[in-house]
């Protein structure tokens, strides 16, 4: 995607005119209405709209009795037809439900894939927005803005294409920490510390690298965006900054607060690769694809935003010993592996480094392996 020239989405949605404002907040029309429309507009004889929308309709999708209840569900087939007699649905419902009931076999088969990772797009479907008190609705007018989020870039690394992890709908009036709070990311998960001599505490217990450390920052179009809210945390553009007076004089960088920023406050270029880091210099590729106005068939709940729009499969490390089982330790050290990191399951990790008592059979140390991506 190429970049376009700037643009400002609060200047965005000021250059509508009030009627089209007006016309996208009403109520979508009915099917007798819609239907009628399309007769207008193709010249079709009304019979023939009526069996077109009769044959291509969204209840042909459904066997009578099996419409889903829950509209958020649509995307997934939790029911198959019981009229289907082919063999691949019914090969298809076995290996689900070993998938379902056997974590070994559905990290066996993601490892064994042409393609590493599948693409899980959220259903877009209507909300009941009547539920909530139109004082507490997103405030409208108002625009939408979809941000793409890369996986975490190793230092030193150079990616010819970056690997989208995840897509977020932000409101306008939102604040850049808002999406902030949304990014997960394995750095976060980490666990600081030497637990080989610990390996019976639950890490559910344990603080995480994201709790202890809070520090980041979004560099957009030069500016530096500072995550400020908690008194300790460090500001990392002041040394670039620093760096950037020193070896690039001309360029005109500056400072603002995150979370006293909005999203109607920027001046971005859509196809543009900006750049949000935290923990330190775990570095992640931020995207801005899309720019619209808020219609009535959108979410008027804010606490939706951001909304998690699309979200790629997440998969485990796998075990190096058995090559089955997902890792959970990660140990360094040990004269006993071949690496001096190597990723172990708990059976492989107490069967080849410690005692049937218990006990350290070397001189190692070992860390949790969180897998951020796994937590709901």
């Amino acid at each position: 995607m190429e970049p376009c020239d700037f643009v400002n989405p609060r200047t965005f949605m000021q250059s509508w005119p009030p009627d089209v404002h007006t016309r996208i907040q009403q109520k979508t029309e009915d099917e007798s209405e819609i239907l009628k429309n399309i007769q207008l507009a193709t010249g079709m004889p009304e019979e023939t709209v009526k069996e077109l929308a009769e044959v291509c309709g969204s209840n042909t999708l459904y066997q009578s009795g099996l419409e889903p209840t829950d509209k958020g569900q649509i995307l997934q087939m939790t029911v198959v037809p019981h009229d289907l007699n082919l063999e691949s649905v019914r090969h298809q419902i076995l290996h689900r439900k070993m998938r379902q009931e056997n974590t070994a076999v559905k990290v066996s088969l993601f490892r064994k894939m042409k393609y590493n990772c599948l693409d899980e797009y959220m259903a877009n479907v209507r909300p009941a927005n009547g539920e909530i008190s139109p004082e507490f609705q997103v405030p409208t007018p108002n625009v939408i803005l979809t941000v793409q989020v890369t996986r975490c870039i190793p230092q030193g690394v150079a990616y010819n294409t970056m690997k989208e992890r995840e897509s977020y709908l932000v409101l306008g009036n939102q604040s850049l920490t808002d999406l902030r709070d949304k990014i997960k990311c394995s750095s976060d998960a980490v666990i600081p510390g030497d637990y080989s001599n610990a390996i019976d505490v639950d890490p559910s217990t344990l603080q995480k690298a994201g709790d202890l450390y809070r520090s980041s920052f979004f560099f957009i179009e030069n500016v530096f965006y500072n995550d400020t809210r908690q008194p300790d945390n460090i500001d990392y553009s002041r040394p670039i900054l620093k760096w950037a007076k020193e070896h690039m004089p001309n360029t005109e960088m500056t400072t603002a607060n995150m979370q006293d920023t909005q999203f109607f406050d920027l001046n971005i270029r859509i196809g543009q690769n900006y750049l949000f880091l935290h923990q330190g210099n775990c570095e992640h590729v931020v995207l801005f694809t899309d720019l619209r106005l808020l219609t009535e068939d959108d979410n008027k709940n804010p606490l939706a935003y951001p909304m998690l729009s699309v979200s790629r499969s997440k998969y485990h490390a796998v075990c190096q010993a058995c090559e089955k089982l997902s890792a959970k330790w990660v140990v360094r050290g040990s004269p006993l592996l071949p690496s001096n990191s190597t990723l172990l399951c708990r059976l492989c990790f107490k069967s080849l480094l410690y005692t049937k008592d218990g006990i350290k059979t070397s001189n190692f140390q070992a860390n949790h392996l969180c897998q951020y991506y796994l937590e709901k």
